[in-house]
């Protein structure tokens, strides 16, 4: 755990605690120190600001993800300046969690994050909350332990001091209806009679379904003895526990909001998972369904369409934000939605004839005849200046066909045999695409659609699904194989990832922001609907239950 500034030791406590209670105290935190979760301190000044001075960061901060600072020197943590520093094991869009902290047989190194800052103590929990909020949000350092991370920010005093110009950042009480921590928020524990210091970390995930119950995943520092910087926080009812007692938000710094999808026994549903929202029914009778988009910037429902097709074969698509259903045509089999780098609706379907339609614009717009003799479609909308993508499946040869944009584009073979399922994931631009392919012989082989040669992934595969994480376009593979959905972030990965067994069914979804998470979807054989947002180690938050097929969507950050 850790603090904002290094007050305790060497600057204030001996003038105003009497001899004895400052020895009580010592004695306190050294039994402090074989808790999971031990004390922080507050880190003294690098340089207290002189009166009306307002201090400013050294550089111009990265929104969303971060990087390792400036002030290391000698690698990753610092060692250069802390010998014996190093990485715990876990990070998080660039923010590593460094250590040994005191709890875990290090000791305090006060450092400046620039000239003039607010100190912070190497390797205390504070540092941590302190080294993302500066990176990430623009937020100098300022005087705080870790019980009072949160509350310190806005204080009158603090915020003139360090913080004139910075961030509107939002105090959450813990316990708020409808709010959870989100990915990116920095909660704070309270102190206690045994931790008088409290603690502090990141929020990485947030797998809390829609009554308020799941769990949250934090990275942190000095975390206990065998700690590696991860953690997990249950929730119930919207009160998260061991004793976190709100959070900072940033409204201006993005994270996904993803739009789930779900068809079962109680009909077709959908939601935005933001805190707070329920599923939506969209449909009472069987059907599949597939979303796109997210919840834009407000967190409403705006930005997202779905796409339903019913038992007759009738194929409905409609806005989040809009209470009816557009026919857009009959005889369906299965069909995409997705939208474009402008925001435009692209829709496609496969016609039990087996002929792919696709059209971009306007719901009521009449589709365009891609090819004929078609076993199965594949869809991805535009990024950036790329447009959106079309693939299918040819019946018979097995090829796998892509194109880019639904009108005046020529088609490309980028498999010319052998194929029997595909999935394709949007990139900067077309060459950037994603692509994946099951073998006839079940062989999983992926491929960025500018690379001559695919890259075998995994064999005894059953399904896949793909999409891309970030804007550095870091592939996002997952697999499904004998009932186990395996997932990695990388063509060749060194290790997969393995997140369930027992799973019938599976999705990925991801968006190409800085700070974009990998959002990871599965149904069980016995279809209890399982999402996930975050690190792949992350935990999965039960959504629904009665489930025989999912869809998941994350565009962009909202």
């Amino acid at each position: 755990m850790a603090a904002g500034e290094p007050t305790r030791a060497s600057k204030g406590w001996a003038g105003w605690i009497p001899a004895l209670l400052a020895m009580s105290i010592a004695l306190l935190i050294v039994v402090v120190v074989l808790d999971p979760i031990a004390s922080a301190k507050v880190n003294k000044p690098g340089g207290s600001p002189a009166a009306g001075q307002r201090l400013k960061p050294a550089r111009v901060v990265a929104r969303r993800s971060v990087g390792a600072p400036g002030w290391w020197k000698g690698g990753s943590c610092d060692p250069a300046n802390y010998p014996g520093s190093h990485p715990l094991g876990a990070s998080w869009h660039g923010l590593i969690a460094c250590g040994p902290g005191p709890t875990q047989g290090g000791r305090d190194h006060t450092v400046s994050f620039f000239p003039g800052s607010w100190g912070e103590l190497e390797w205390e929990c504070v540092e941590l909350s302190m080294r993302w909020m500066y990176q990430a949000w623009g937020v100098n350092p300022y005087p705080a332990n870790g019980w009072d991370v949160v509350r310190g920010y806005n204080l009158a005093n603090n915020k003139a001091a360090y913080n004139p110009d910075g961030p509107q950042l939002k105090v959450v009480t813990n316990g708020t209806l409808g709010a959870v921590p989100q990915p990116g928020d920095v909660i704070s524990v309270a102190r206690t009679a045994s931790n008088p210091y409290g603690h502090t970390a990141v929020v990485t995930a947030s797998a809390v379904n829609a009554n308020g119950d799941g769990t949250i995943t934090i990275i942190q520092q000095n975390g206990g003895v065998g700690n590696d910087g991860w953690a997990s926080y249950p929730v119930s009812d919207w009160l998260v526990g061991d004793g976190v007692s709100g959070w900072l938000h940033d409204p201006a710094w993005s994270f996904q909001r993803p739009v789930i999808g779900y068809s079962g026994t109680g009909g077709v549903a959908a939601r935005i998972a933001a805190p707070g929202n329920a599923y939506q029914a969209l449909a009472t009778g069987p059907g599949s369904i597939a979303v796109a988009g997210d919840a834009g910037v407000t967190g409403t429902n705006g930005k997202a369409i779905y796409g339903y097709i019913d038992p007759s074969g009738d194929f409905l698509v409609r806005r989040a934000s809009s209470a009816s259903w557009t026919l857009v045509a009959h005889g369906a089999q299965s069909m995409a939605v997705a939208l474009s780098a402008s925001g435009a609706p692209v829709l496609a379907y496969l016609s039990a004839a087996g002929d792919f339609y696709a059209k971009e614009g306007p719901l009521t717009g009449a589709f365009k005849l891609e090819a004929t003799g078609v076993a199965q479609i594949a869809l991805a909308g535009g990024t950036g200046t790329s447009p959106p993508l079309l693939g299918y499946l040819q019946v018979g040869t097995g090829a796998f066909v892509l194109k880019a944009g639904v009108t005046g584009r020529t088609l490309s073979v980028v498999q010319a045999s052998g194929a029997r399922a595909i999935a394709i994931a949007e990139g900067p631009s077309a060459t950037e695409a994603l692509l994946g392919y099951v073998s006839s012989a079940g062989t999983f082989l992926a491929k960025q659609a500018a690379q001559a040669q695919w890259t075998k992934e995994a064999t005894n595969v059953t399904a896949i699904s793909v999409a891309e994480l970030g804007p550095k376009s870091t592939p996002l593979l997952g697999y499904l194989s004998d009932g186990t959905f395996s997932a990695a972030e990388s063509l060749s990965p060194m290790t997969w990832v393995n997140e369930a067994s027992g799973v019938a069914h599976i999705a990925l979804a991801s968006g190409p922001a800085s700070g974009a998470l990998p959002v990871l979807g599965y149904v069980t054989t016995t279809g209890n609907l399982e999402v996930m947002q975050g690190p792949l180690s992350a935990s999965f938050s039960t959504q629904a239950r009665g489930v025989s097929s999912l869809a998941l969507s994350s565009v962009t950050d909202s």
